[in-house]
């Protein structure tokens, strides 16, 4: 029986209603209630925004005061370091054994050259919107986001650490003075070099932006031009390097590397992030693709804390927001062409002539 929507008065609203929709448990017709009653007037709509702020803020506090997801990360892979010198091959069937639900392991071969022994590579593929870690052969933790892809060798030589990336990594690198721990992308034509350190890295084929944020130590970050020419800069904790492969420009700012590492643990932080880089993040994190119908939408700029939530969710928040519509249209492709992705379309929705013009909201033109 298709649900019917009655009409809400103002006097009519009730704090359950409201923590249900936030929730995500509400029915389609008490979600067309509220936001009809949040259309119907600016205060209404302000009031909504206020106890989704205040519902958001409150889950995320109660997260972080019963853990401290990085501080317990570093003590794990502290204590790990004592155990770095384990057989190989006991270390990979206990990884394959953990992940094998979220990656796929594929072994390839690769003759080195007819006068050397033969070279063993190892490639971690994450699936669609999922995470996992791993250990590579010198001790080095890893997390990779999803869709991500690495590769690096059954055994380190004696000289450098090399692994190659597609897609978001977080690495503990193991401390090793002789040997540098080098993760290279884009044709190996952008790398990262570090000793014993701690670092996040973004570099998504499809991407045209490729970022590093460094958490602790010091790592070197390479370009090299088409003409064979190398480009350098070495960044400082809480630094945060982006390169634009289109403009080919370089840009090193301050950051806050638990906004950066926050996927690790399922969480989505946005401080005034410009909409093209929250679309970006959504789409690797939730394995899906979206259509801005509104070019105006990419004038703007986000402020957000999601914990675990479904994208659903998150999009209800940015309709609230922002006076955006959306729309999710699942796959129709067959999976034998690949990984499907879902599509969400994005429109610009027209204000209540009721509406207060002046009501601040989190999602705030950026200044010209």
């Amino acid at each position: 029986m298709k649900e019917e929507t009655v009409p809400l008065q103002d006097d009519e609203m009730e704090g359950t209603l409201l923590l249900r929709y936030l929730r995500g448990i509400s029915t389609e017709a008490e979600k067309a209630r509220i936001m009809q009653w949040a259309e119907k007037h600016s205060d209404n709509e302000k009031a909504l925004l206020q106890v989704a702020q205040l519902y958001y803020a409150r889950q995320t506090r109660v997260r972080m005061q019963r853990r401290n997801p990085l501080a317990a990360f570093y003590r794990t892979m502290e204590r790990s370091k004592r155990k770095a010198r384990r057989l190989f091959l006991r270390k990979l069937s206990a990884v394959a054994a953990c992940v094998a639900l979220a990656v796929s392991l594929v072994v390839n071969y690769h003759l080195l050259s007819p006068r050397t022994t033969e070279q063993s590579y190892i490639t971690i593929q994450t699936n669609a919107g999922m995470r996992t870690s791993l250990r590579l052969p010198d001790g080095t933790a890893v997390h990779l986001n999803s869709s991500g892809t690495l590769t690096y060798p059954a055994s380190f030589g004696s000289k450098e650490r090399r692994v190659r990336l597609d897609g978001e990594g977080y690495f503990q690198v193991a401390r090793d003075l002789k040997r540098p721990f080098i993760v290279y992308a884009e044709s190996k034509r952008v790398e990262v070099e570090a000793l014993g350190t701690a670092f996040n890295m973004q570099a998504y084929a499809s991407d045209s932006l490729l970022k590093t944020t460094l958490v602790e130590g010091s790592v070197r970050f390479g370009v090299q031009s088409e003409s064979g020419m190398w480009k350098h800069a070495v960044l400082k904790p809480s630094e945060k390097v982006v390169y634009d492969l289109t403009k080919k420009k370089l840009h090193i700012s301050p950051t806050h590397p638990a906004h950066d590492t926050a996927w690790i643990q399922g969480r989505l932080i946005f401080r005034n992030t410009p909409v093209p880089e929250v679309l970006m993040r959504l789409s690797h994190f939730y394995n899906v693709t979206f259509d801005v119908k509104d070019m105006v939408i990419n004038n703007y700029s986000f402020t957000g804390t999601f914990d675990n939530r479904q994208l659903s969710q998150v999009l209800d928040y940015l309709s609230i927001s922002s006076h955006i519509s959306y729309q999710i249209i699942p796959s129709a492709e067959d999976d034998s062409r690949g990984v499907k992705r879902t599509k969400v379309v994005l429109n610009k929705r027209v204000r209540n002539s009721m509406s207060n013009p002046k009501t601040e909201l989190p999602m705030k033109k950026n200044r010209e």
